[in-house]
């Protein structure tokens, strides 16, 4: 299901767009007042979701001095495509693009890097991380999708042999520092599937865990339970990039 978000009160930022094949993918970049370069956070939104969710925290972030850039996956808010034909593997396509686009911008230090994914997006960030020498992450109730999930819609991937995925042995490998947030009272992530990223990262510098009182999958609907999570998220890349 795709998820509508009002746009009242929303900050804009500097509205940003780059292509995926033929198609355009949007969003926007939040830059810090002063001279750069400055670390950087790119956030991955859920699979259902749309990247207004994390324009509160990208600009949180920027006034502490930090880049942020939230986009939206093809068929997703103001990006083209149709939200019914996008796939796993699609949504990391996106993603690589993403970041390509982000280590352009010029105002970015490139060795400060850092992501914020949120369930199907904490997947992504999970499998990018090594590819791009990220230095910090955020998972924030952290999916993952086995191989054979890769070219299914993905409202229609179940969770089956969730264990095999690969950003499991991608965050096993990870050598940064990672926090795992997870929701107390998560109401669609099967038991064990977020902590299993925190238990398989082994080899990273730092990690962490917090668990977010009270909260159920979506903190999007839950201003308590989502500021919570914005604050801790603040303060961990202020510490780690």
């Amino acid at each position: 299901m795709k998820i509508k978000v009002k746009k009242e009160s929303l900050p804009a930022g500097r509205q940003v767009e780059f292509k995926v094949g033929q198609e355009t993918l949007r969003g926007s970049l939040f830059v810090p007042e002063g001279k750069g370069p400055f670390p950087g956070v790119i956030f991955f939104h859920g699979s259902g979701g749309i990247g207004v969710v994390h324009l509160e925290t990208a600009k949180m972030l920027a006034e502490e001095g930090i880049l942020a850039l939230h986009f939206n996956y093809r068929g997703a808010g103001p990006s083209e495509g149709k939200f019914e034909d996008q796939t796993v593997e699609m949504g990391i396509e996106d993603s690589i693009e993403a970041v390509g686009f982000f280590l352009t911008v010029l105002e970015l230090d490139k060795n400060r890097l850092g992501f914020v994914g949120g369930s199907f997006g904490g997947y992504i960030a999970s499998m990018l991380a090594n590819k791009f020498n990220v230095k910090s992450i955020v998972l924030e109730a952290p999916a993952s999708f086995s191989s054979s999930s890769l070219n299914k819609q993905r409202d229609a991937v179940d969770h089956l042999g969730f264990e095999e995925s690969e950003s499991y042995k991608e965050i096993k490998k990870y050598r940064g520092k990672l926090m795992v947030q997870v929701c107390e009272f998560d109401d669609v992530l099967p038991e064990g599937m977020d902590d299993l990223y925190f238990d398989m990262a082994k080899n990273v510098a730092k990690k962490e865990k917090y668990v977010i009182k009270g909260a159920k999958h979506r903190l999007s609907v839950q201003p308590k339970q989502k500021k919570d999570s914005q604050n801790k998220i603040i303060s961990w890349f202020l510490k780690t990039l």
